[in-house]
């Protein structure tokens, strides 16, 4: 029978089988589609038409109830229909299917107290809107899950505690076991999980479903559809809200009104709304075990086909092992757990802890949304720390330890920048720019092909030594060997030595990059210059949303998408020089195709999806890459295929970045500027600035010039140009940023 059915002018409920089946079904199909289109979560109008629905609809259940003879959830169920769909019927006359919520206890809903209760279940469904979204980014989908025994066992220590309800002790052990089944799946991470987020939603999630839980016993079930109503409508109103001020939702909906797009609301609404009569039905530990045995279904699905070691197949199993253990008691679950009567120390005591709950939440959000806002505030920087409890520490030497730390500044406390060298050019070159950008970088790594060693032993250790392939022969324009043409070794090898980052900036010694600009990008996608990029708002030109597409004529130039590689572009190809690297017959398109073909195919197809169904490399400058920590293991994966062979820097590395994303994550766009004729100083941004364009890093700038006698030397006026740039450009944005001082000596 149909959710929402009458039959004798009553609101009928589908028995408990149609009911427990529906949620897990939903359930499936909610969390399925997101974990197959990331894209969607936090998408703003499908958000906020999920919340909408569901408060129309319990509105709607709330007014046609009102004029079906005050029918409740119960009216038409019998007690032999209560369990019967799971167990034989019990032989008691207790089932919860049959007992009235309303008791001589309850309270009207326009109570002061009753009225308290509705305030603070709404405003912690809003706030566990809020952190469900940010870990949903954080945190790929195994790991989110881990939330989901942690939720558990919150629900049943508050039902214990404020509710003196029992519970089986199999309860408690099944949720530990399927905890410990998750944490084995991602044992490897354990380190770079968002712990914090993680705990912050199950504790949102439990406080929001045990408030439920103690509305159904004080009210009756007509009243419990206006609550509910009223609860959906505020988290749309404060969402909305968020929205118009681009706080939250953060992302703009991909390909319109498809009906993958509306599929999405429709189905999330759905499992909302059963989770929400399973609620009543039952209780919120019930609900609580339908959503640990549809993610348990859902989780061995994806680690059986995508995680190979052994440790998956036991991680499911301890999985399994813990849905048996919910489904033999849930069998047995006959007897109805009453509601016994609500001591005012208790509410107290709920309160008290609410508030206190509410202060941390305000602080964590806080945090978020001020990364997230077009305008950063100075605690933006606190997004990583917020992910990771861990303080990563890059491999550095003694001359690193000196620290040029601006004030508070922490931004970027937990994200490695790495700065390569093509040449072992080090000298100023080095020195300067630790002395500019170590102000804000607390974890730099230099890595380059050879050592400092010839600066001494303090410096000795100044650059992380990889030399593959760093000699260098341009005589030949036919087979052009650079230096750098396999520098995306350099960058594998500090992804591989510094695991725990939540993010890898990538960018070479002579890239410029303008820090009041990168701060306010989000450090849990990529950045880079992607045909596909989605720029982020630019208050310096009055810009507060972001743009639905790239308008090519405001940015720079993006990375370029490859002719058809199944053509002969060698036959054509004119030298370096003349022509661009595709069809170099040691390092082109034919070069790069080697390893493209060994990458999983549903990696080509998301790339594919993006090319219009056509396969393609994507090749441009490699000088600005931000490689989100939580893709890092992907992104390394498919960089080692292309570095079995000789493909080119500027085409394996842009072209991994594209395979690596999910589909519908947007990629953040950098205006990355790539010269070859002078200004190669600051005076390059200032005159972009003066044309109406943005820069957020560009290559290649200069840190000293040749002198007459044809020798280079370091120019320290570069130093302080530099940073009297960066003050620009933070007061362009409008952002705070640490004040100039004076150099250290």
């Amino acid at each position: 029978m149909a959710i929402g059915g009458r039959v004798n002018n009553q609101l009928v409920f589908p028995s408990n089988a149609t009911l427990m089946v529906s949620a897990l079904v939903l359930w499936i199909l909610a969390e399925g589609f997101r974990a197959i289109m990331p894209g969607a979560q936090g998408c703003r109008w499908q958000f906020l038409a999920t919340e909408l629905v569901k408060s129309i609809y319990f509105l709607a259940a709330w007014f046609f109830e009102g004029t079906c003879d005050g029918g409740s959830f119960h009216a038409v169920m019998t007690e032999e229909q209560a369990l019967d769909d799971f167990a034989p019927s019990p032989e008691t006359d207790d089932s919860p299917d049959v007992e009235t919520p309303l008791t001589a206890d309850s309270w009207g809903l326009w109570g002061a107290r009753s009225m308290v209760i509705v305030t603070i279940t709404s405003v912690v469904y809003a706030l566990r809107t809020l952190i469900d979204s940010k870990s949903r980014e954080t945190a790929d989908i195994v790991s989110f899950y881990l939330n989901i025994p942690l939720t558990n066992l919150c629900i049943l220590s508050t039902l214990r505690t404020l509710l003196s309800r029992t519970f089986p002790a199999s309860f408690w052990h099944a949720a530990v076991i399927q905890f410990s089944g998750l944490f084995i799946l991602r044992v490897d991470h354990a380190h770079t999980l968002p712990w914090s987020l993680l705990l912050a939603l199950a504790l949102c999630n439990s406080t929001f479903f045990s408030l439920i839980d103690m509305l159904n016993g004080l009210h009756q079930s007509r009243t419990i559809y206006f609550i509910n109503a009223i609860i959906f409508a505020f988290s749309f109103i404060i969402s909305s809200v968020l929205s118009t001020f681009q706080t939250f939702p953060t992302r703009e909906c991909f390909g319109g009104l498809t009906p993958a797009n509306i599929f999405l609301p429709a189905v999330e609404a759905g499992r909302d709304i059963t989770a929400m009569y399973i609620v009543h039905r039952y209780d919120a530990a019930i609900q609580g075990i339908s959503t640990s045995l549809a993610s348990a279904f859902l989780v061995t699905c994806i680690a059986l086909q995508f995680y190979q070691a052994s440790s998956a197949f036991l991680g499911c199993f301890i999985v399994a092992v813990a849905c048996i253990i919910y489904l033999h008691n849930f069998w047995k679950a006959s007897e109805a757990w009453r509601e016994p009567p609500i001591q005012r120390s208790r509410i107290v005591i709920l309160v008290l802890g609410f508030m206190l709950f509410l202060a941390s939440g305000y602080t964590l959000v806080g945090h978020w949304t001020a990364g997230f806002s077009p305008v950063a505030s100075s605690i933006s920087g606190y997004l990583g720390d917020i992910g990771n409890s861990r303080q990563c520490i890059s491999k550095q030497s003694p001359s690193h330890l000196v620290s040029y730390l601006q004030g508070d500044y922490s931004h970027f406390d937990n994200v490695l920048l790495i700065v390569f060298f093509s040449h072992a050019r080090y000298d100023a070159n080095l020195d300067y720019h630790k002395e500019v950008y170590s102000r804000y970088f607390p974890n730099i790594l230099y890595i380059g092909p050879a050592t400092r060693e010839d600066a001494g032993f303090t410096h000795s250790y100044d650059v992380y030594v990889d030399s593959y392939q760093s000699d260098e022969d341009i005589s030949d324009p036919w087979n052009y060997k650079m230096a750098g043409r396999m520098a995306h070794h350099m960058l594998y090898t500090a992804l591989q030595d510094n695991e725990c980052f939540e993010g890898y900036l990538w960018a070479p010694f002579d890239t410029l990059l303008n820090v009041p600009r990168l701060q306010q990008f989000n450090q849990s996608l990529f950045w880079y210059h992607s045909p596909w990029g989605q720029p982020i708002p630019n208050p310096a030109f009055g810009d507060l949303r972001d743009e639905a597409t790239l308008d090519r004529s405001r940015h720079a130039p993006a990375a370029n998408i490859s002719p058809d590689p199944s053509l002969n572009l060698t036959e054509s190809w004119r030298g370096w020089g003349l022509d661009w690297w595709w069809g170099d017959p040691h390092v082109g398109v034919a070069e790069c195709m080697r390893a493209f073909r060994k990458v999983p195919s549903h990696l080509r197809e998301n790339l594919a999806a993006l090319t219009g169904g056509e396969t393609r490399l994507i090749g441009g400058s490699a000088d600005t890459m931000y490689i989100p920590g939580r893709h890092r293991k992907l992104f390394m994966e498919v960089l080692g295929l292309f570095l079995e062979t000789n493909c080119f820097l500027e085409i394996a590395t842009p072209t991994t970045l594209h395979l690596a994303v999910p589909p519908g994550e947007p990629i953040q766009f950098v205006d990355h500027w790539w010269i070859y004729q002078p200004p190669f100083n600051a005076s390059f941004v200032r005159q972009k600035w003066a044309e109406g364009f943005e820069v957020d890093t560009f290559h290649t700038f200069h840190w000293g010039e040749r002198g007459s006698d044809g020798v280079w030397k370091g120019d320290y006026h570069h130093v302080d140009d530099v940073r009297h740039l960066l003050q620009e450009s933070a007061d362009r944005q409008g952002i705070p940023f640490p004040a100039l001082t004076e150099s250290p000596p």
